[in-house]
């Protein structure tokens, strides 16, 4: 049975969770301070600490919550994208570019926010399921296998370009051009021979 301290930590990451997440999506992860959410709370600075170690808990718990809509997200976008290879991967490309855009104070908490603890490994966990996901998309069982590496480095110029996209740093190009592109590196990936020489 837990104890009594353990049941109000485990109030505070929740109740702390959910304020933090309403704070986040709406103010950024500039305005978590562990004065103004033990306030909001209605808790002390040291319980909140307790709870979570340090503010970076706060915002990694809302990080692990952000990334978990994410893999929905793209779950659902393999899942319903029933034809070819290419096509599921272009839906799934989508997906993650239209989800940095509609939830950009997520997105930006989970890739510019200056974490300054040690991580605890949940969010690197995540990574690896959403980069396993697309391998089961294509068939793919070795991790270690040229088609494995095409997928990463796929993911890798599909992540650049909605980072790009969503901090709005592509001059003279536009969300609505870039988000076009996507089904260029998706084929491209596709097509290329990673076996060829370099140059």
């Amino acid at each position: 049975m837990a104890s009594r301290r353990d049941r109000n930590l485990r109030a505070i990451r929740q109740k702390g969770g959910d304020i933090a997440e309403e704070m986040l999506v709406s103010q950024g992860f500039e305005a978590l301070t562990a004065r103004g959410l033990a306030k909001a709370i209605g808790c002390s600075v040291g319980a909140l600490y307790n709870a979570f170690g340090h503010i970076d808990g706060v915002v990694r718990e809302v990080n692990l919550r952000s990334a978990r809509m994410l893999e929905t997200a793209l779950r659902t976008a393999l899942a319903e994208e029933a034809q070819s290879l290419e096509a599921r991967l272009i839906a799934s490309a989508r997906t993650y570019f239209d989800f940095a855009l509609t939830e950009q104070e997520r997105w930006r908490a989970l890739f510019d926010y200056p974490v300054r603890t040690i991580p605890d490994g949940r969010m690197f966990a995540l990574q690896d399921e959403l980069v396993a996901m697309l391998r089961d998309a294509a068939g793919v069982t070795d991790a270690e296998s040229p088609q494995a590496v095409r997928l990463t480095l796929l993911w890798a110029s599909v992540h650049g370009l909605t980072s790009l996209s969503a901090r709005g740093n592509i001059s003279g190009l536009d969300a609505t051009e870039a988000r076009k592109y996507l089904s260029v590196l998706v084929r491209s990936a596709l097509d290329a021979d990673l076996s060829a020489p370099e140059n």
